[in-house]
Formats: structure tokens, sequence, C-alpha cells
């Protein structure tokens, strides 16, 4: 028994010291790596999207790639990295002059790029920088099935520039964007013109390791049909649909009890959303943001002008603000899906006052704002050609395009607006989506743009204050522009409304470059704390808000650009409840179903905050492709973004080849001594190991 104890307290002592030696050996190993690796800025990444046919974007492999890393600073260096240099594997870190897509093909087809870093420079490039289609959504529009208009055939809205396309390339290597001045010369001084500047084979060279795993491939039918099989308990999702939210709003409240008359309601549409090449970078600053802040004004001065009107007129706007629409409309064509089935702006209720549902039938006017920033100080109205081949919507289209005309030219306006050529089809817009189920629908697209597009940075991380400001002499100016194009908007619709011209129109009041300062500036703006309720949220960053679309796997997300927006049309058009606490006003939209209550900081002039009630509301922008097995997938949006784990990037020393082959021989000769060793012992084990008889026994 007492050999067992002993053996056991033994057993005890070896456990407990190997436990001691793994973790000591874990901690070390740690510190080991920091020794090892450096970390560098990691916050923008190239990743993978997919639609009904091909995947589009970058990833890493599992370990992530890695490749010595090589500067490019001329069109020489490109050639020493695809055929000059070494045969290695290679990271090209490629300022923004030669972050095009010739460079990008070269390195992608010469198979020696493991990956590439991006060096962004805050100055835009002088030639443009748009990696979207020359004819953006080309599939998905209301032309597809027409000889004359199918694929931008009458000419491409977004102009040839050294990105085109690269959006929408399988890129074989992971991307990574720099903007950090600390990681730019880290790699560039420390990392390559330490060690690699003067590149041999014989001496230590600087690499690179870039990890942007994807779990999603092929195609999104693909990948969320292996996402959708449960061979386990904990189910694994691959990617996931782009979904948002759709921001609307009436500027008279309608209820499920009340009838709505046919061609009565007109509606007010600008676009949200945007993207670029990478992971949390989508500023949209004239893509998006230009129509939707003039949107936001519109709805601003139409409530202003109509107050509480008595009666209610017969007609009424909705203004609508989609989301998803640059990944073939997604927004706009699930609020179409959702009109034909009945279920715009809910599913309705059986019991209670809710608001009226709509339909494609109701609508008789669509306006719609784009891009409009002055980039010069003209303004085009755009017209579908199909549509007004019917006589009836060609003299409605006419006459909307008309008072147009007539407001820009009121004194407080004095804007040049032009009509585009009856021959070009509409440029790619959320307008479309409609039309393409209703050609009744008399529809205006307002632009900045002739047949192509001004703005050349469309749809790019470069789409930003300063390609705006690029239009004008200040932000101001800017503001100046739309605060007079909201103006021109809001008569017209008024007039559309009432019959009457609008007696004043307070321009005065309108808050656009308050708003452009949000978007385009600085998120953390007074306006954005007017609206928010401080005790509920998070403190907001300094830095614009990202317009891209994104997922939603929970059903529950609600992106941040998104909320804001809904609070600010809320605040625009709705109204305050009087003598109502925090706690009460959330309540009221629980009983009331026509009207949203949300409680806001309001001015800094208000130290108790308001509650303020509004028919703004969400409702979802998601493909109808992923609600139903019945439709096919050449008719909606298919985009989905893949999981991925978390990116990171990393530079090492990486030995030369002749330290490895030292490190190599060296290693050979010692397993060979100690073997030679060990058989010399063995064999004379007998002699050196032959135990000596005990003193004394």
């Amino acid at each position: 028994m007492a050999v067992s104890f002993r053996a056991r307290i033994c057993d005890f002592f070896l456990i407990y010291l190997l436990i001691c030696v793994l973790s000591r050996y874990e901690v070390t190993s740690d510190r080991t790596s920091l020794k090892i690796y450096q970390s560098l800025q990691a916050d923008y990444f190239c990743f993978k999207r997919l639609n009904g046919t091909h995947e589009f974007g970058c990833s890493s492999d599992r370990t992530g790639n890695v490749g010595v890393v090589h500067v490019v600073s001329s069109v020489a260096d490109v050639q020493h990295i695809i055929k000059d240099g070494p045969d290695m594997k290679y990271v090209a870190v490629l300022g923004m002059s030669f972050f095009n897509m010739g460079n990008m093909t070269l390195l992608q087809d010469s198979g020696r790029v493991s990956g590439v870093i991006v060096i962004r420079d805050r100055a835009l490039p002088a030639e443009g920088f748009s990696p979207d289609q020359s004819c953006p959504n080309r599939n998905m529009g209301m032309y597809e099935e027409d000889a004359d208009y199918a694929s931008c055939a009458t000419g491409n809205w977004n102009p040839q520039n050294p990105a085109l396309n690269m959006f929408f390339v399988h890129w074989h290597f992971p991307i990574f964007m720099l903007d950090n001045e600390t990681s730019i010369d880290v790699i560039v001084n420390k990392c390559y013109g330490t060690f690699n500047r003067h590149q041999t084979t014989n001496k230590a060279l600087c690499a690179a390791q870039l990890k942007s795993r994807m779990s999603a491939a092929k195609d999104s039918i693909t990948c969320l049909r292996r996402s959708n099989i449960a061979s386990t308990l904990h189910p694994v999702r691959y990617c996931d649909p782009l979904s948002g939210r759709n921001i609307i709003s009436t500027l008279y409240p309608t209820y499920n009890n009340k009838t709505v008359d046919n061609r009565s309601v007109i509606i007010v549409g600008a676009r949200m959303d945007t993207f670029s090449l990478f992971d949390n970078i989508a500023p949209g600053a004239d893509s998006s943001v230009t129509g939707f802040v003039t949107l936001l004004s519109v709805a601003r001065l139409l409530k202003l002008m109509s107050g509480n009107a008595e009666p209610v007129p017969p007609k009424n706007v909705l203004f609508a603000i989609f989301n998803g629409e640059a990944f073939d409309y997604i927004g706009s064509s699930r609020i179409v899906y959702d009109m034909e089935k009945g279920q715009f702006p809910a599913v309705p209720v059986t019991s209670g006052l809710a608001p009226a549902t709509l339909g494609l039938h109701h609508i008789s006017r669509f306006v719609e704002i784009g891009q409009v920033a002055p980039h010069t100080p003209d303004v085009y109205l755009h017209v579908d050609p199909l549509s007004t081949k019917d006589a009836k919507t060609k003299a409605s289209v006419s006459q909307l395009v008309a008072d147009l005309k007539a407001a820009a030219s009121k004194d407080w306006a004095k804007l040049t607006v032009h009509d585009v050529s009856s021959t070009l089809p509409l440029p790619p817009s959320s307008v479309q989506r409609f039309l393409k189920k209703d050609k009744n629908i008399a529809a205006v697209y307002i632009s900045n743009h002739n047949s192509s597009f001004e703005n050349r940075y469309y749809n790019s991380m470069f789409d930003t204050v300063e390609n705006i400001n690029g239009t004008a002499a200040t932000l101001g100016d800017v503001a100046e522009h739309l605060t007079k194009l909201a103006a021109v908007v809001a008569s017209t619709v008024y007039k559309e409304l009432t019959g009457t011209e609008p007696t004043d129109v307070p321009l005065q009041k309108l808050r656009v470059k308050e708003l452009l300062e949000c978007y385009v500036v600085n998120a953390s703006c007074a306006l954005f704390h007017e609206v928010l309720d401080r005790e509920a949220t998070r403190p907001l960053k300094s830095n614009p808000l990202s317009l891209y679309i994104s997922v939603d796997p929970t059903g529950s997300m609600i992106h941040p650009s998104a909320r804001l927006t809904k609070l600010v049309l809320s605040y625009f058009t709705g109204t305050v409840v009087e003598n109502v606490s925090r706690r009460n006003c959330s309540s009221h939209t629980v009983l009331d179903k026509v009207y949203e209550f949300d409680w806001m900081d309001g001015p800094e002039s208000n130290s108790t905050g308001l509650c303020v009630k509004s028919s703004t509301t969400f409702t979802l922008a998601r493909s109808p492709a992923f609600e139903s097995e019945d439709v096919t997938i050449e008719e909606y949006s298919t985009w989905t973004e893949s999981v991925w784990e978390e990116a990171s990037l990393q530079i090492f020393v990486m030995p030369s080849w002749k330290q490895e082959i030292t490190t190599l021989t060296l290693g050979v000769v010692i397993f060979l001594i100690s073997l030679a060793l060990v058989h010399v012992v063995n064999s004379e084990a007998a002699i050196l190991f032959t135990p000596r008889a005990l003193v004394g026994v």
C-alpha cells in the first residue's frame, strides 16, 4: 500500500509539473509570436460577395497568404514581380496610381502574387476611380429585354476609368488597404526599405501574411444550399443575403378603414446605399447622399408648406428611401413585390387601425432624385421612352417636366434645367422597377448628368466630401444648390397635390448643410444628436457613416445609417406630442399602429427631450428571391455576402535561402552525430552501465 501511495504522489507531481510546463509553453509561444510578427492596420479588406451565377471579391488561404513585400513605384517594379524578379511569392504594395485593372490583371495572371496591399492617398485619382460596371444593374432594370436599350445599347452611363469592373472580378488573393500613417511607414520604410529594396536571395527578407478567409464559394444558390444542410446540431452559415431596411413616410397619414383613390399617390424617391471594394468604407457622397439629403429636405419643406391641412387633400405623397439599389435594386424590387402581394407597407391586420395598404395602381407620379452634386450648375430631367409611348402617360410626364422647369425659373431658384433626349433610356434608377410592372406611372428622374455620369467616383471609396467639394467652392455652395433643387421639387409636388402654387417656400428653414456635414464629414454632428435618445444609444463616431447595405442574419439588425436617416425623416415630417414622458412615448407605438413614436433629445434649447409622432417607418429591403421557391433567379437580385473569419495583416522577417540551407545542414549534422553517439553508447552499454557490487554485502 505504501508503494502504491508513493507512486500516486509521484504521478500527481508529474502531472502538475507537466501542466505547469505546458502553461509556460503557451505563454512563451504567445510572447515569441509577438517577437516574430508585427501586426498592421487591418480595418479595410476586400471580401467576397456572390450572385446567382458568380462569386466576386477576395479570400485568403485558411492560415493566410504569405509573400515577400515589394513596393511598386514604377512599371519596372510590376515587371519585377510578375517576371523579372526571383521566382517567389510576392505581396505587392501599390500606391493609388498603380491600383488599376491593368496592373491588377497582370499581377493575378502571373501566378506569383499571394496578396496586394493598397496605400490609400487622400487625393482623388485624376482619371477617376469607379469599380462598378459601365452599365450598372444592367440585368435587373426595365430594359434588359428591349432590343433598343438592353445593356446600355445607346451608350454607357459609367465612363471609362482605371478601376472599371474591378468589383466584379474574382481575385485569387487577398487585398488590404492601409490609410494609417504608422502602418504605411512600417511596411514601406521599415519593412521594404530596410530589407527588400535591394532584393537578393542571400539575405533575410521582409514578408507579409494577409489573412481574410471567406467561407462562401461558387455562387449564392450553392452557398445557401450548403448553409441549409442540417448535418450538425449547430448549423454553419457560409453566406447571408444582402438585407437592410427601406425608409418610407407619407405626408398625410393613411388608414385601413379609408379608401385610397387610384392614381392618387405621388412618390418622391432616392437611393440610400453604395459600395466599394473594401469592408467598412462606402461613403457615397454623390452616388447616394446628395440624392437622399435633397429628398429629406423636400419632405421638410412639404411639411412646412402643407402644415396640418384641413381637409386633407385627396392626393398624398409617399417619401421612399430605397436600400440595396446598388445590388440590382434590392429595396425597390421588394417594395414592388410587397405591393403586388398586398403587403405594403405591412401585412394587413385583421382588426384595429393601421396604415392603408398601397399598390402600384395607387401611384400617379414618381419623382426620383439621383446624383445631384453640382459638378456643373445644370440639372437634367430624364424620362422613360417606353412608358411615354402611351399618349396619356406622355401627357402626364410632359406636364410634370413643365412644372419642374417652371419652378426652377422662379427668383428663389434660378436653376438651369435641361430635358434629356427622349431617345435615351432612364439611367440606373429605382423607378425602373416600378415602370417594369406598371407603365402608367408618370416618372421623371432628376440628375446632374446628361448621357453619362459626371461623378467619376461612382460607387467607390473616393466618393467622399472631397468629390462633391470639388464641384463648388465650399460645402456651403453645394448645400445652396441642393436647397434650391429641393425647393423646386417640393413646389412642384405641392402644386400636384393642391392644384395651386405655394404662397411661400421657406428655404431658410432647411438644414441641408448640416445634413451634408452629418453624412459626409462627421457623423457625431449636432443634427444627429438632436434625433437620438442619448440614454439608449452609444456615442457616434466622428468619421462618416458607411452606406453599404450589409447583411441581417438575425432579422433584427438595423444599420446605423438607416436608423439615423429614419429618425431624421421622422423629425422633419412628424409632430411633437406634448406632455409625454420618455417612458410613455415608446408605449404609444404599441397602441397606435398608424404612427410611430420616437423619443429624441431635440435641440439644445430643449432640456427634457421630445416625443415625436410620425408616419415614418421601415420596410424590409431583402430580395424576394430569398422569400419563395417560386421566384426565379432571373427576376430578382440574388446577392449574398460571405461569412468570414477575423482578418489580420502581419509582417515578419523571413530568413534568406542561405540561412535556411545552413540551418538545415546544421540540423542534419547534429542529428547524425546524435545518431552515432547513441549507437556507440548502445553498443557499449554492458560496459558503461554494469552495476557494481554494494560495499559490505
